[in-house]
């Protein structure tokens, strides 16, 4: 563990994991990323951001200087479903869209409870229906998610298959929730040592993001679908969060069902700490690793 997470990690626990103890629902994501946000950090002048559309659904843009086009990165960032902006993401995708050569776009879909599922995931469909529209093939895409992100790029490839659309050449996903019908053994085995997150926010995730729906739906919990034909998939977690597990299952399913799947379980770290690759060198040897994954796929 470097000094920097060591602070860090001790930082979160006071910030967040008591802020979610005292609350007791996942709506305290919003006022937490609401604020990170505003306080998010530019791009280095060699990445050029922008806001555009895609479909309809808005978008930011991280492209280096004389990036390769025909490549894309459509990424969908976590917050409990309820939260987050692509902003909060900026410190991860600016660095993958460097390190891979290609745009990154990194979608802002709708957010629960004003917009309940499946809005979040028409959103995805639509981005990357999109992509594919603007002669992006689909060998040349990759899509890639975090925590609440990190269900809809799964979500998203199930749904693909559905629609019989094309797959994208590489799935990655970073502490995904997979399953919201069962907690899982790290749910309660890594309650005192995850530094993010109380237990009781979990219990109110399917209210806020899918009010009526049965949480056995695949589109809802991917853990529970058919998972055969999916991309080849890169996942990354923290063996002392509670969502662990959400990742080792999912991975196995997977790996069962004849997928190529990479599995990083990475000790000591928090919940999605790649977001704070600005100040961990944890958080970008990950990236590193993320972007060789993708570079490996999308040759």
């Amino acid at each position: 563990m470097s000094i920097q997470l060591f602070v860090a990690d001790a930082v979160v626990r006071v910030t967040m994991k008591r802020r979610f103890r005292q609350s007791g629902t996942v709506m305290t994501l919003r006022t937490i990323m609401d604020d990170l946000a505003r306080r998010a950090r530019r791009a280095p002048k060699h990445i050029q951001v922008s806001t555009i559309s895609l479909g309809g659904v808005r978008t930011e843009r991280l492209q280096p200087d004389m990036a390769d086009e025909k490549r894309a990165l459509l990424y969908i960032h976590g917050g409990g479903f309820v939260a987050g902006h692509p902003a909060n993401h900026r410190q991860l995708t600016w660095r993958l869209a460097e390190k891979t050569n290609m745009p990154v776009y990194a979608i802002d879909y709708r957010l629960a409870p004003e917009h309940p599922y499946p809005a979040a995931l028409d959103d995805a469909v639509t981005a990357y229906r999109t992509l594919l529209d603007k002669g992006v093939a689909p060998q040349r895409i990759a899509v890639g998610g975090d925590s609440a992100g990190g269900n809809l790029t799964l979500a998203l490839a199930l749904k693909l298959k559905e629609l019989g659309l094309p797959q994208p050449a590489a799935l990655v996903c970073l502490s995904p929730v997979t399953d919201l019908a069962e907690p899982t053994y790290s749910h309660e085995a890594n309650a005192q040592s995850d530094a993010m997150f109380d237990a009781s926010i979990f219990d109110s995730v399917p209210a806020a993001y899918c009010p009526g729906h049965d949480v056995r739906d695949p589109f809802i919990s991917p853990l529970r679908g058919n998972v055969s034909g999916l991309p080849p998939t890169l996942f990354q977690c923290s063996q002392t969060e509670m969502l662990r597990d959400d990742t080792t299952r999912m991975a196995e399913r997977m790996r069962q069902a004849g997928v190529d799947v990479n599995v990083e379980v990475w000790p000591k770290v928090f919940h999605v700490w790649q977001v704070a690759a600005d100040v961990l060198p944890e958080g970008r040897k990950a990236i590193d690793n993320i972007a060789a994954f993708l570079n490996a796929r999308l040759r």
